[in-house]
């Protein structure tokens, strides 16, 4: 570590041997364990700044952690320098204007403290605990996004530390290649120091609707919501959620806690006392459920918390995703079949897409695949850690199966760590060859050395990178 970075820093540089260091490298993923030679927690763009241009200097490869909670784990490297931007947590709301400025390191909780009081919520993901920055550069898909849009899609403006340590601001106007990058291309191009968000009038309360069913339930309760949820109105978001424990949800009856169960989720994306409302109560009825409930619940701290349980720190986790063209009998066969054999604990997710998701044209951004009807997540985990090559390759053998009904596209927000060296998936995740190229273009403009490399990688176009070089793995 230099002399000048440790004089200068205002946060807290760590080192391996310092008290908190063991504490500050553990992430959400119990499968990470990785040993940065320094951990810079910084507490302002300017230690930012400090730690861009010291990692340059001393050619120590740089990885940025905002909330710790990437399957991938590419908030660390070994022997790394780790830019830590859990000091940077400040939320300033403009509820006047409907926007939200959130620094880099916030969490989705502090965002949802911040704007709660004022009735607004800006579309995030569905676990508190989750990083703004890691979720909103990948896409970040919630409960509300099919009425109000991807967290990405909400970005008005980012401030960004490029990789010669320059501070610049982008939006649709400044630096638009920029801007367009961001969303959606990950953490290739700079630190996002702050993002300004706009939020949207919603809350404090959430109307949800619940149906519960029993494993030999499930199929006819799944070919019914495939037939249903398409025609729904952006208003209503849909899910599907095969648990292999019922967690003690305030409407999962106290003796089916811990047992396998559907659960279909609908949730009234508008105000909670709308008349209108009343429609998802019909949506309870479909298929042959044991349980029904109708709930008003707080939104950020009711419904944004409730699987908060279900994926605490130091599990050993490992995601698969696809889009589904169609949510067909023999899709819903193999994602049953595998529900009720899967050795490990989690679930399996199906999602209704659509809605405000279609809004923004392809081109518009870096996201891509906006099509889609379905989306498909296994979300699992366990604690041994001689079960993890079985349980991927069951997982990956899962998704496999379904075939033809899966649709191109993949989410960059739930890649494994074993998918560094697939070329293929990642160039499908960020919209195939032709948006590929665009983004190399990109950051060869804004990062043309690669110095952010400890992510899903986007080489440099020209002689320094070449298409299906995903730099150095992590």
């Amino acid at each position: 570590m230099s002399a000048a970075l440790a004089s200068e820093f205002q946060g807290r540089l760590l080192t391996p041997g310092d008290e908190d260091y063991d504490r500050q490298r553990t992430v959400w993923n119990a499968m990470v364990d990785r040993r940065p030679a320094v951990i810079a927690v910084c507490s302002s763009t300017r230690d930012v700044v400090r730690a861009v241009n010291a990692a340059r200097a001393e050619g120590l490869p740089l990885s940025v952690r905002g909330g710790g909670h990437s399957v991938s784990g590419h908030a660390l490297r070994d022997g790394g320098l780790a830019i830590d931007l859990s000091g940077m947590r400040r939320v300033t709301v403009h509820a006047d204007r409907g926007r939200v400025d959130a620094e880099g390191g916030c969490l989705l909780a502090d965002l949802d403290r911040a704007t709660g009081p004022h009735g607004l919520a800006v579309p995030a993901g569905t676990v508190s605990e989750t990083g703004l920055g890691g979720l909103a550069l990948g896409g970040g898909t919630g409960w509300l996004t099919r009425s109000y849009g991807l967290t990405c899609d909400n970005i008005d403006s980012c401030e960004v530390v490029l990789a010669d340590g320059r501070v610049v601001e982008t939006c649709s106007v400044t630096r638009p290649d920029l801007f367009w990058a961001l969303r959606g291309g990950g953490g290739n191009f700079g630190v996002v120091t702050r993002f300004t968000l706009r939020a949207h009038r919603f809350g404090p309360d959430m109307r949800v609707a619940v149906s519960l069913y029993r494993p030999e339930e499930a199929p006819e309760a799944l070919a019914a919501y495939s037939a249903l949820a398409p025609g729904l109105p952006r208003t209503i978001g849909w899910h599907a959620s095969l648990k292999k424990r019922l967690p003690p949800y305030p409407f999962v009856p106290a003796d089916r806690v811990g047992d396998p169960g559907l659960l279909l989720i609908a949730m009234w994306l508008g105000e909670a006392d709308d008349p209108a409302a009343t429609r998802l109560r019909h949506l309870t009825r479909v298929g042959t459920p044991y349980a029904q409930e109708d709930v008003v619940l707080p939104f950020a701290d009711g419904v944004q918390r409730l699987m908060d349980a279900e994926f605490p720190d130091g599990r050993r986790y490992y995601t698969k995703e696809t889009h589904l063209r169609a949510l067909e009998p023999e899709a819903v066969a193999e994602i049953t079949r595998f529900w009720s054999d899967m050795p490990m604990d989690g679930e399996i997710v199906l999602l209704l897409l659509g809605g405000a998701l279609r809004d923004v044209p392809e081109g518009e951004s870096a996201f891509s695949r906006r099509g889609s009807p379905w989306w498909l997540q296994l979300l699992l985990h366990w604690q041994d850690p001689r079960c993890d090559r079985l349980y991927a390759q069951q997982a990956r053998e899962a998704v496999g199966r379904l075939g033809a009904s899966r649709a191109p596209g993949a989410y960059l927000n739930m890649r494994n760590a074993d998918e560094d060296g697939d070329v293929r998936t990642l160039v499908e995740a960020y919209g195939g060859p032709g948006k590929y190229a665009r983004l190399r273009a990109v950051k060869a403009l804004y990062d043309p050395d690669n110095v952010f490399r400890t992510n899903w990688n986007i080489a440099p176009a020209g002689p320094g990178g070449r298409a299906g070089d995903a730099g150095d793995p992590a």
